[in-house]
């Protein structure tokens, strides 16, 4: 009776539930079973998933290793901070790359520009890009740029700014250069504070090069003296832009002082006589005391007294020091001359040649210089009047290489590497990364095609 009772009052379950409900129910699982000629079908289309899984992972692969290959050369020839967002990485990396390794500067202008707008529209949001006309671009203010940015965001801003003024120029849009440049020079606290001076001073004789007035460019090219001056201690500079006897040097600041230099000798041309003098004077004091700060240098080395360890801001290496002296006494030569000194200027360009003539053919650098001091030569004696001399110098002249490769290993490898990541360049942005695979196997197994210059497909940036 109690257990009927118990029984009557169990409550009603559907029978969904009773397998749960009750303890000794077994609950089966549903398995997949395939049949024989199921399975020997899938069988048979295994090589081919195989296949497919190994292009897909080999292609993976390739597009991320050769996106790579161009990040690291393009971080290699300028450190490209990570304070950029992802996107300006990617234009960073367009544009260094077109620049620098396609020789395309002309094209690489759009990626500067875009990075340069992204830049400073994350300092002030309001900026409106269509209020900016003739490649024009907003430039962040001084304070933030030297006190709230990191020095390597710094130097890179300046660094795409130069590099996109130098683009500027390569498109024919020599105001926008111009102007871009001067927002960078002008700013006192920007030019002084900055921690890259030779990136400044690199900038200011770019804006002397492109500058329309004489004196303008004398100016720009003084102002980058001081600074460099002021920035390191053991450059030493007289009030007539001389080098002082034990003042050190850089490879900026020998440019600069060569380049004021010349420009006060190519304003002496168009001056009275008097002032003529005065000019010729100031330029070869500043020539004959960076040529004796250059031949303590090379006697110091050859005497192994120092090493590129006592002059870390200029390259010691013996191709670029030679060149470097051969290269001021051609412009001595040519004052020497201009002021009347005939036989002076003479020995001092044969000089040139007696220490130069026999490395040109293994540097690039020396024919250039050799070329302008033949033809100078060749002028004088013409001048002169000795035959013998002129043809001499014409001959010289004329056996003269232009450039040949070196045998040195590591010029060689740069050379290959050059030559690679040009080639890979160009079939990336032609035909995506897998075109590195594919281009090969098409020149070995069929039709080769030509692999398209960045002009046949890809259009300039118009304003």
């Amino acid at each position: 009776m109690f257990r009927s009772r118990l029984i009557s009052r169990r409550p009603f379950l559907p029978s969904s539930y009773a397998s749960v409900y009750n303890p000794l129910h077994l609950q089966q699982r549903r398995t997949l079973k395939l049949s024989a000629n199921a399975a020997a079908g899938l069988k048979s289309y295994g090589s081919v998933i195989n296949i497919l899984a190994g292009a897909y992972i080999g292609g993976l692969i390739v597009s991320l290793g050769s996106f790579y290959f161009l990040y690291h050369d393009a971080n290699e020839r300028q450190s490209i901070p990570f304070e950029l967002s992802f996107e300006d990485q990617i234009e960073a990396v367009k544009a260094i790359n077109k620049d620098d390794v396609l020789r395309k500067p002309n094209f690489a202008v759009k990626h500067y520009r875009k990075i340069l707008f992204d830049l400073a529209k994350r300092v002030d949001p309001s900026i409106d890009e269509s209020q900016f006309d003739n490649y024009n671009v907003p430039i962040i203010d001084s304070q933030i740029l030297v006190y709230d940015k990191s020095n390597k965001f710094s130097n890179f801003y300046i660094d795409v700014i130069l590099r996109y003024s130098k683009a500027l120029l390569a498109k024919g849009e020599l105001d926008a250069s111009i102007k871009t440049l001067r927002k960078i020079i002008d700013d006192d606290l920007i030019y002084y504070k900055l921690g890259d001076a030779e990136r400044l001073s690199e900038c200011s004789r770019l804006l002397a090069k492109v500058s329309q007035s004489p004196d303008d460019r004398i100016h720009i090219l003084q102002r980058s003296i001081d600074m460099l001056s002021k920035t390191y201690s053991s450059i030493q500079i007289n009030d007539d832009y001389t080098l002082k006897q034990n003042s050190k040097v850089s490879d900026e600041l020998i440019n600069c002082l060569n380049d004021m230099a010349f420009q006060l000798a190519k304003m002496s041309q168009d001056v009275p006589k008097k002032r003529k003098s005065t000019l010729l004077n100031e330029s070869l004091a500043i020539y004959l005391s960076t040529l004796q700060a250059l031949t303590t240098i090379r006697e110091k080395l050859e005497t192994r007294k120092a090493n590129q360890s006592n002059y870390p801001l200029f390259n010691v290496d013996r191709e670029n020091l030679i060149t470097q002296i051969c290269s001021v006494k051609a412009h001595i030569s040519e004052i020497l001359w201009a002021q009347g000194f005939k036989q002076d200027a003479i020995n001092w360009s044969e000089e040139i040649l007696n220490e130069l003539y026999y490395d040109h053919a293994s540097s690039p650098k020396v024919s250039p210089i050799l070329e302008n001091v033949l033809a100078n030569l060749a002028d004088m004696y013409s001048i002169q009047k000795k035959r013998t001399d002129i043809e001499r110098c014409q001959r010289l002249k004329k056996d003269l290489k232009k450039y040949e490769k070196p045998d040195d290993m590591d010029d060689r490898l740069k050379d290959w590497y050059e030559s690679v990541i040009n080639r890979w360049s160009k079939i990336i942005y032609d035909q995506g990364p897998l075109g590195i695979i594919l281009v090969p196997l098409q020149e070995r197994y069929g039709p080769g095609r030509k692999i398209r210059e960045l002009e046949e497909f890809e259009k300039e940036d118009e304003l």
